[in-house]
């Protein structure tokens, strides 16, 4: 759902041409502003403490992640802050829509400058829209995803536990050994690729250093496309998941080829040879592991992010009046 509202967020303002606005003077136009501004305020209250939270979170896989629950209430609730931002947008190409058909233009000329005006009323509140519900959530998102899951930890939790277990060991023979070894090493995998959003075997190159010009270029003309501020979010937060999980993503590796080599060995193989292989390879994980959590912590490449897109937005919105 939130892609579908997103990808109707980014048609181009163009597209909204057939709505005309009808005019609803001063006292309700203020009336509205006020409302928007009070709900603006309060939303971003709410984030700002969903942010928080979110920050605490960051500390260490150790901590908890947000539940199940408490990730569907607030993905349900972000979904209707932009909903609502969404039918703002609508609302107000509707209203124009009404107006151009109450108060058509004399001539060409005059219907292109009024074109101009609304396509640039549009890009205003699709640039407020933006900066104020959905750059909080995709901020949010971006940092909740930096941890494992709680189901992920769990599964993460019970394969160490089986792997560190002696008595595990002592039960495993011949083929049932290299085939237990290669599914964990195949969960394990699927565990680290699914944080990461990309397949260990083949990482993605690092995105280029953050620059906010594109999107400045754009507001320079009065026109804005979400997908170039979503862009900058996601190459930030693909930057701090390359650099926090450089040396996860080979431990992982070591750990899922050591997986396939115990797979291709005959049922004869040395058990204590593989048991201390395995276990001298998750110990190296997990290390990695503490050390992913611990690095990204520490870096603010998204909070950079933030911080950029809110100042391009805010210079724009500032420069047009409020």
């Amino acid at each position: 759902m939130k892609y579908s509202l997103l990808l109707f967020f980014l048609l181009p303002l163009s597209g909204f041409a057939q709505y005309r606005p009808s005019y609803t003077g001063p006292t309700m136009q203020q009336n509205m502003q006020s409302r928007q501004d009070f709900n603006r305020m309060t939303n971003q209250r709410t984030q700002d403490f969903q942010m928080r939270q979110l920050q605490k979170n960051r500390g260490g896989y150790s901590s908890q992640p947000m539940s199940r629950e408490a990730q569907l209430q607030a993905k349900a609730k972000q979904e209707k802050l932009e909903q609502d931002a969404n039918g703002k947008l609508a609302q107000l190409a509707q209203e124009q829509q009404r107006k151009r058909e109450q108060h058509p233009a004399a001539n060409p000329q005059q219907a292109a400058l009024q074109q101009k005006k609304d396509d640039k009323q549009l890009t205003r509140l699709a640039v407020k829209n933006y900066r104020d519900v959905f750059l909080p959530g995709q901020v949010s998102t971006a940092l909740q995803a930096q941890q494992l899951s709680p189901e992920a930890q769990r599964q993460l939790g019970n394969l160490t536990k089986v792997l560190t277990d002696k008595s595990w060991w002592k039960k495993q023979e011949g083929a049932q050994l290299t085939n237990n070894v290669k599914a964990y090493s195949d969960t394990l995998t699927s565990l680290t690729s699914s944080l990461f959003g990309f397949d260990l075997a083949s990482p993605p190159s690092m995105p280029s250093p953050l620059s906010v010009s594109s999107l400045n270029d754009l507001l320079a003309t009065d026109k804005f496309d979400q997908k170039v501020a979503t862009q900058l979010i996601q190459e930030a937060a693909l930057t701090e998941k390359l650099i926090a999980g450089e040396q996860l993503v080979k431990a992982v590796s070591e750990f899922n080829r050591l997986g396939a080599a115990t797979a291709s060995q005959e049922p004869t193989a040395n058990p204590k040879k593989v048991k201390e292989d395995v276990q001298a390879s998750l110990r190296q994980v997990n290390k990695a592991m503490d050390r992913y959590y611990a690095r990204i912590n520490d870096l603010t490449t998204i909070a950079d992010a933030q911080k950029a897109l809110l100042k391009s937005t805010e210079a724009y919105l500032a420069k047009k009046g409020k």
